[in-house]
C-alpha cells in the first residue's frame, strides 16, 4: 500500500480536529473547548493541532466556514431565508440538510458571540446575496435594520424550540413578524436599486 501523501494525512489530520470541535460542542460550552481537549478528542498530538490551527477561536471560523461552504449547508441557508417570501406557505426541506443545519444551529446557540456572530454573518450573506443589497451602500437606518432582524433570526436559530424542531423555523416567514421581516427587506433592496438608478 503507497505511503499517503502529506497533504492527504493533512486532510485527514483536519476532518478529525474539525470533527472532535464539533463533536465537543455539542456537550460544552465554547469557552470550555480547549487545544487540549481537541487533540485528545481527536487523537492527535497538541503540534499537530498547530500546525493546522493557530487557535480555538481559527478552529472555530475554519470548521464553521467549512461546514457553510457545503452546498447542502448553503441550501439549508437558502431555504430558511426564501421561506421569507411572500405567497410561500411552507419551506420544503430536505432531510440531508439536518447534519448541517444542526452545526449552523448549535454555533447560533452557542454561549459564545464569535459563534454567534458567524452565524449572523453567514445569514447576512446569503440574504443580501439573493436580495442583491450591497452591505457598503446601507443607509445607517437599512444598516440597524438589517443588524436586528439578523440578529433575531440567530437567536431563533439557537432556540430550544428550534433544537426540538428544526422545522418550526418555515413557520416564521408566515408570522405577522416575518411578514415585515420580508417587507424590511424588500424595501431596503428597492431603495438601493433607486438610488442606483
Amino acid at each position: 500500500m503507497a505511503r499517503p501523501r502529506k497533504t492527504d494525512r493533512d486532510e485527514m489530520a483536519t476532518v478529525k480536529i474539525e470533527n472532535a470541535f464539533w463533536s465537543l460542542l455539542e456537550t460544552e460550552r465554547y469557552s470550555d473547548i480547549t487545544v487540549l481537549r481537541v487533540s485528545q478528542e481527536a487523537g492527535i498530538n497538541r503540534n499537530s493541532f498547530y500546525y493546522h490551527y493557530r487557535d480555538i477561536d481559527d478552529l472555530a471560523q475554519k470548521a464553521f466556514m467549512n461546514n457553510a461552504d457545503n452546498e447542502v449547508s448553503k441550501t439549508l441557508v437558502s431555504a430558511l431565508l426564501s421561506a421569507f417570501q411572500e405567497g410561500k406557505t411552507a419551506l420544503v426541506f430536505d432531510l440531508s440538510i439536518l447534519p448541517y443545519s444542526k452545526r449552523i444551529m448549535l454555533c447560533a446557540r452557542s454561549d459564545s458571540p464569535y459563534l454567534n456572530q458567524l452565524v449572523n454573518n453567514l445569514l447576512k450573506t446569503v440574504w443580501f446575496d439573493s436580495l442583491s443589497i450591497k452591505e457598503e451602500l446601507m443607509s445607517e437606518d437599512e444598516m440597524l435594520q438589517s443588524r436586528f432582524i439578523s440578529a433575531g433570526l440567530v437567536s431563533v436559530l439557537g432556540s430550544q424550540e428550534i433544537k426540538n424542531n428544526p422545522l418550526a423555523m418555515s413557520t416564521l416567514s408566515q408570522t405577522e413578524i416575518g411578514k415585515v421581516i420580508i417587507a424590511t427587506m424588500k424595501n431596503i433592496a428597492l431603495r438601493q436599486q433607486n438610488r442606483q438608478l
